[in-house]
């Protein structure tokens, strides 16, 4: 539990107007039990899941205003590097090598999930390379702080992030965490599979039958993340993406924003797009496009595709993640054949 630091106006704005002369960014003074924008997460706390007043505000008077977590929100990968550069740093030889053997070490898990949820172990142990380097990283940065600072310091995605921070709450009782305590990434996900708190509470699941739902242990985030494609509507043996070649006049205008499927095969062959891979023509499919130095790159993503997006809503993120897992699967097909 941290000390409570008394932190009286004037001398914030003393040290402020200090730390200004001397050009250097000061901490925000910031009590978050007593913000405006609290009340409301403290109303549906204290109503809807049975805390007291005193509780809810004893947890927001541990939390600290991070301005690199802001930072971060402003400069994450799949926003400032090309796809070249994104998909290089997570489809490096050492982490397909690492992802050989995490498959290896785990093959009697993923015998059982691939059987039970019908996700393929490649797909699995390709996100959890990505989130968190197979469970080498899964973050340093204290959750109540990056959910606090985002909920109450972020107004574009305010709502959601006060939404998580409420489940964070909830879920640090049910776990029997110490809010502050927590670690996990700059937007608050935590574990190997690196849920956040609403994914942690209806999403993660006991795999390994310990009674306990952790996602710091390889099992239960296998088996979590397989629910979590599952819940998304993952298609068994359904297809991920295709490249797709264009034609000269290609309709740009079916682009458009997202990553949900909106037009049959059929339909994006008559607007340019030609999928290279043998696909039913009444497939819905999403065009997909990457601009970078090298020339543009176009790709038609099917529902499965989709459903990794719901990790990360970013088609970079989604991409590299596939191409992960293909690339790990001829690294075993490669290593079988040897």
């Amino acid at each position: 539990m941290r000390a409570v630091v008394v932190k009286p106006f004037h001398f914030c704005v003393s040290l402020f107007s200090l730390l200004a002369v001397l050009s250097i960014s000061p901490l925000a003074c910031a009590d978050y039990s007593d913000h405006p924008a609290a009340q409301k997460l403290i109303t549906e706390l204290v109503s809807e899941h049975g805390f007291t007043i005193e509780q809810v505000k004893s947890i927001l008077a541990e939390a600290d205003t991070e301005q690199r977590i802001l930072d971060s929100m402003t400069n994450a990968a799949e926003k400032t590097k090309t796809w070249t550069a994104y998909r290089r740093s997570f489809l490096s030889p050492i982490r397909i090598t690492q992802g050989v053997k995490f498959l290896a070490k785990h093959q009697q898990t993923f015998d059982e999930v691939e059987q039970q949820y019908g996700v393929p172990r490649e797909i699995i142990t390709a996100i959890l390379g990505v989130e968190t380097n197979y469970g080498g990283y899964t973050g340093k940065a204290s959750v109540l702080d990056a959910l606090a600072t985002l909920a109450f310091e972020y107004p574009r995605r305010s709502r959601f992030f006060t939404s998580e921070l409420a489940e964070f709450i909830v879920l640090c009782r049910e776990q029997q965490w110490s809010a502050e305590q927590r670690l996990g990434s700059y937007a608050g996900a935590m574990g190997m599979s690196q849920f956040m708190p609403s994914n942690y509470r209806r999403l993660a699941v006991d795999g390994d039958g310990d009674g306990l739902v952790d996602l710091f242990t390889p099992v239960d985030a296998i088996h979590s993340v397989a629910n979590y494609f599952v819940h998304h509507g993952w298609e068994l043996e359904g297809p991920v993406t295709s490249r797709a070649a264009v034609s000269v006049g290609f309709d740009d205008s079916v682009i458009g924003r997202g990553l949900k499927p909106n037009h049959s095969v059929e339909a994006l062959g008559l607007a340019g797009y030609h999928p290279q891979d043998k696909v039913s023509p009444t497939l819905k499919a999403r065009v997909i496009r990457f601009n970078d130095a090298d020339g543009d790159e176009f790709w038609l993503g099917y529902k499965n595709f989709y459903v990794i997006s719901r990790y990360n809503p970013r088609s970079k993120y989604a991409m590299a993640v596939y191409q992960l897992s293909l690339s790990i699967t001829a690294a075993v097909s490669e290593a079988n054949r040897s």
